[in-house]
């Protein structure tokens, strides 16, 4: 499953994986991470084991989470978020 979305996303976006897990800041790429970390949750995924996929601690996707939530109505985030599936 996590795995799936994470190559997904990668796809969609046309950001490499590696960048997506990686420490990049760019607002396309922190879009595309709050996104799958969305879509992850949404699937059952605590936020201790997306740290780990993300190589981040729980508070950091907690936080990604409520950014998400945030962005939720722009329509370039709802462009990734549906890109995603």
């Amino acid at each position: 499953m996590t795995i799936f979305t994470l190559d997904r996303a990668a796809q969609a976006t046309g950001i490499p994986i590696a960048d997506l897990r990686g420490p990049s800041r760019t607002r396309h790429v922190c879009w595309t991470r709050f996104a799958i970390m969305e879509a992850m949750r949404a699937r059952g995924m605590s936020t201790p084991a997306i740290g780990r996929l993300f190589h981040r601690d729980h508070t950091t996707i907690v936080s990604g989470l409520r950014q998400a939530e945030k962005l939720r109505g722009n329509p370039a985030f709802e462009n990734i978020r549906s890109a995603i599936g």
